[in-house]
């Protein structure tokens, strides 16, 4: 298992984009690494089995989090510990950095006090230090960093506006 943010950028995403496609929306899956399925399931999905070539689905508005078609299996947020920020990008309560605990509740009320957020340099620097556990604790399997500054960024384009309709705020 390597460092999730290695010497490579951050934001950099896997290598290896599987060419299958997930069959009930059709998006591109992306190979995870069973490790991350591991720390992530509940105990009956840990049961069912983890499959050999996982691929994360990454579309919103569809319920498979994971999928294997050699293994002729799917996984939905149930058979999860945690909510998938993927899933639900604009809900306060679900984390988009699942290491140290940032969603785009903490953000947006950091925003609010202090007129910026400082998640992706707190999570840097943390990165930096070694700290890090993405590969197995973002269901992406990846760093969140390209998430958590895409996050801070809608986050401050909306601050003093009303928020989209499409966000569920807490």
């Amino acid at each position: 298992m390597s460092s999730c943010c290695s010497d490579t950028s951050c934001e950099t995403k896997p290598a290896s984009v599987a060419p299958e496609v997930c069959e009930t929306c059709g998006s591109k899956g992306v190979r995870v690494d069973p490790i991350t399925l591991k720390a992530l399931f509940t105990p009956a999905a840990l049961r069912r089995g983890v499959p050999p070539d996982p691929r994360f689905c990454p579309r919103a508005e569809c319920p498979v989090v994971y999928f294997d078609h050699a293994a002729a299996v799917v996984f939905t947020e149930d058979d999860l510990t945690v909510r998938v920020h993927a899933k639900h990008p604009h809900e306060d309560d679900v984390p988009v950095c699942y290491c140290f605990e940032h969603s785009p509740g903490t953000i947006r009320r950091e925003i609010e006090q202090t007129g910026s957020s400082t998640a992706s340099e707190i999570i840097t620097a943390e990165v930096k230090a070694g700290h890090c556990a993405c590969e197995v604790k973002n269901p992406k399997g990846i760093c969140c960093l390209g998430d958590v500054a895409k996050t801070e960024k809608e986050l401050g384009a909306w601050q003093g506006k009303e928020r989209p309709s499409s966000a569920n705020s807490i």
